[in-house]
């Protein structure tokens, strides 16, 4: 009988800590705004450019929902001119030439680091394989703000590109799908996009200045990528010779119609020489989407707004082959019955994209310690449950679809050291969820959390549970388990996750990366 009221108590309590912000609620509507700042920071092949936004937080309320934190607003109060990328020779980037360019910048928009609660560093192009990339973008993250995502990669830049260039809510209005392609000094990232949501992305080696020139329109640098490709196609460039006309525009030309195959005639991705990454666009992807739009943001796209080069000097003048490039894109384009166009304010459409598009919040029924947190680059597992999982009659269902996520983790993301293992898990909404069910949830975790020695679990929850789930998992382990849980974020299985402080106290800043698409996504 006192196990029995034990268990009465603790569903009573775990109940009412997951319905108590209705009852406070009242009804509908949004309660008063509150701010936060973002910066976006991209270092780039040829240019680092840096923006900060004003994000406006409203908490929305319902009668059938719980409180929930949205965005409803987003400002940029800030853009920094465009800089040259520092670097050292060819293998890395100069670290304290950018912290000068970044500290100045900070002076410039009348903002110090601790003043800033989220937003993205990115190093993006060809400037994300230098050597000390990675350590760069952690240390840049430490000092940039108490919040800010560090990332690169493709895929994320070809997201960010078309969030910041407007292409992701053209989109919603759009017949068709939108296409952005960002194309800078070293790549081209492609993203598509329908009715507001990003399908597919794609990733080339191309840009303006894989193939540098000095004013006298002599090579001064060809790129690895490219240069590859210039011997498999039989076309002679040499570094510290005089560049052929005929040749840089053959050049230009076959980049342009290789990228417009693959985006709009639906040629097979696996087939083009140019890709790189993970092209998982599949030709039929490409053959069945109707693109009725072409948009081309970063360098190469506010080049389009100029006038055509007509010699090499023109070609040159800023140092490569950009402007000749983006030209040669306007004329292939000319063939295919598609709108295209520069994107609105192109040079800036990754960063912009970076420090207003990055974040999601979770609240009203997070459970988190801040002492825990921030939390950096934490991959995703992806629970998936069975058929029957809402029958608490049949509590192996549960248990044997958590464990196996537990151990999708512990083989991906496992090290020597089993308390330094850090991943999250996604569990997908269950209708209802009942107390019953939620203590089978927590029973499961528990376990696996005390199987895999994990120092701290993290459980990301389509169903508005995190803090019952949290309280419960607490109950459960007798305080011994770090938990943080949280609710109203959308994850998928690949994606990463930072974590950030809790904001006034009452939400938590979450930024969710993106890595790869999938055509079905």
């Amino acid at each position: 009988m006192a196990e029995r009221c034990k268990a009465d108590k603790a569903s009573f309590f775990i109940l009412w800590q997951l319905f108590w912000p209705l009852q406070q609620a009242g009804g509908n509507g949004i309660e008063p705004k509150r701010e936060i700042t973002s910066v976006g920071i991209d270092i780039g092949t040829s240019t680092t450019k840096i923006v900060f936004s004003r994000l406006t937080v409203g908490r929305r309320y319902g009668l059938s929902m719980l409180p929930q934190y949205q965005i409803t607003e987003r400002n940029i109060i800030y853009e920094s001119p465009m800089h040259l990328t520092p670097l050292i020779g060819e293998s890395q980037i100069d670290l304290p030439a950018l912290q000068q360019i970044l500290s100045a910048e900070y002076h410039s928009a009348a903002l110090k680091p601790e003043e800033v609660d989220t937003g993205a560093v990115i190093i993006t192009g060809e400037t994300a394989v230098r050597s000390n990339a990675d350590s760069i973008l952690h240390q840049l993250a430490g000092e940039s703000g108490e919040f800010v995502v560090a990332q690169a990669g493709g895929d994320l830049e070809a997201v960010l590109a078309g969030k910041g260039a407007g292409a992701e809510a053209h989109s919603q209005r759009a017949a068709g799908t939108i296409v952005n392609v960002d194309i800078g000094g070293g790549t081209a990232n492609a993203a598509y996009f329908n009715s507001g949501s990003c399908i597919g992305t794609l990733n080339f080696h191309i840009g303006g200045r894989l193939i540098m020139l000095d004013k006298a329109g002599t090579v001064a640098k060809i790129y690895p990528a490219a240069r590859q490709w210039l011997n498999r196609e039989g076309l002679w460039l040499q570094e510290g010779e005089q560049a052929d006309w005929p040749v840089l525009q053959e050049i230009t030309r076959r980049w342009s119609e290789l990228l417009l195959e693959v985006l709009l005639k639906g040629s097979d991705p696996q087939a083009c020489p140019l890709i790189y990454g993970h092209p998982d666009l599949p030709a039929a992807f490409a053959r069945e989407a109707t693109v009725t739009e072409l948009w081309i943001s970063g360098g190469v796209g506010a080049l389009m707004e100029q006038t055509a080069p007509r010699n090499i000097a023109e070609t040159a003048r800023y140092g490569d082959i950009g402007p000749l490039l983006a030209h040669a894109i306007k004329k292939a384009a000319g063939h295919y019955p598609v709108k295209l166009q520069a994107a609105p304010g192109a040079q800036r459409a990754t960063v912009i994209g970076a420090g207003v598009h990055t974040l999601q919040l979770s609240g009203s029924t997070v459970y988190a310690d801040p002492n825990l947190l921030p939390l950096r680059n934490i991959p995703v597992i992806e629970l998936v449950w069975p058929v029957q999982v809402q029958d608490v009659e049949q509590p192996d269902a549960f248990l044997a679809s958590i464990q196996a996520a537990f151990a999708a983790g512990a083989i991906r993301h496992g090290s020597i050291e089993t308390e330094a293992m850090q991943f999250a898990i996604a569990i997908p909404e269950i209708t209802p969820c009942s107390y019953a069910v939620l203590r089978r949830i927590a029973e499961a975790v528990t376990g696996c959390s005390r199987k895999y020695k994990l120092k701290l679990c993290i459980l990301i929850c389509e169903n508005d549970i995190a803090k019952a789930l949290g309280n419960c998992i607490y109950l459960l382990s007798q305080g011994r388990q770090a938990c943080v849980c949280l609710d109203q974020i959308t994850v998928a299985h690949g994606d990463y996750i930072d974590i950030g402080i809790p904001a006034d106290g009452n939400y938590i800043p979450v930024a969710v990366k993106s890595l790869v698409f999938n055509s079905t996504n």
